[in-house]
């Protein structure tokens, strides 16, 4: 979606969510079917009459299953976002949060390529006040997965926040410089697409 006033970038089918999702779910099933074929038929009481906490177990099963099926099935239901208007940039890395972060708090967008693959890295500024967001720690689970390679070139190491740039339409170029026509003079615009690892 663009327009003068505000871009937002176009999401991609969400291939990578829906295979992370389709290996949990099957993961999950054989080792529910684990549980249910060692566990299934235990009996619900002990001959003392007492309950049997083995019982219990296919059912505790199902719900951890069920519990951790959820941040996959919110990875595919939430994807990521990149919008900027000439107040601020939005982002959602991740399925979590939407932050709106002021252009008047951020120092960089930067566009590198880590493992082969195109990450937005964005830089705030400490010294500002509160306005807007601040990345929090779940925010910046694509920022630690990228962090965690080895060799990141120091541009990298600074960000406060990583978005994946295959979760959008478009090169990395074109993405980032429909993020440039918005941002202030103050905000360094960079990418060097080359692979930064």
């Amino acid at each position: 979606m663009a327009g003068p006033e505000r871009i937002e970038w176009r999401r991609s089918f969400p291939s990578a969510a829906l295979t992370m999702l389709t290996w949990y779910a099957a993961a999950a099933a054989v080792g529910l079917g684990l549980v249910w074929i060692v566990f299934g038929g235990v009996p619900a009481h002990l001959d003392s009459g007492v309950a049997n906490l083995l019982a219990t177990l296919p059912k505790a099963a199902l719900v951890i299953a069920v519990a951790g099926l959820l941040p996959f099935v919110l990875a595919v239901l939430r994807r990521p976002i990149v919008a900027a208007n000439h107040y601020a940039l939005t982002v959602r890395p991740g399925p979590w949060r939407t932050l709106v972060l002021p252009w008047a708090r951020l120092a960089s967008v930067t566009s590198y390529r880590v493992g082969g693959e195109p990450y937005l890295f964005v830089r705030c500024l400490e010294s500002l006040g509160s306005v807007g967001d601040r990345p929090g720690w779940a925010d910046q689970t694509v920022l630690r997965s990228v962090l965690r390679q080895s060799r990141v070139a120091r541009p990298v190491e600074g960000s406060d926040l990583a978005v994946r740039m295959r979760d959008f339409v478009g090169s990395p170029q074109a993405l980032l410089g429909a993020l440039a026509a918005f941002a202030p003079d103050h905000v360094m615009i960079d990418g060097d697409f080359a692979d930064a690892t």
